[in-house]
């Protein structure tokens, strides 16, 4: 079952993890491109080295792709989240205020 928001701050701790989560996944496109340059100069132009790349240069383009995606929902979702947060905030003061 899901965790119970029970306040705005809830929200806000929430959310405001998800930009370190995004860097998270630069930094692991980041090493999957290493290994990937990697890979490339290492298996050879050789006629098993060709039929490795036939195996495995997709996937792993796959692989970066997959990544590049959850990085960009990560980050839509933070930032949708983080707006989300300040607009309940400022919804919250200005029904204070008009008390």
């Amino acid at each position: 079952m899901a965790e119970k928001l029970t306040a705005l701050s809830d929200l806000k701790d929430k959310f405001g993890k998800y930009p370190q989560l995004a860097d998270l996944f630069t930094d692991i496109e980041t090493w999957t491109g290493q290994i990937n340059l990697y890979n490339k100069e290492s298996a050879g132009d050789d006629e098993i080295g060709k039929k490795y790349h036939e195996n495995v240069d997709a996937p792993t383009a796959s692989i970066i792709k997959l990544l590049k995606s959850v990085r960009s929902t990560v980050e839509s979702a933070g930032t949708g989240g983080t707006n989300t947060a300040n607009i309940l905030n400022d919804a919250d003061h200005e029904a204070g205020n008009s008390v």
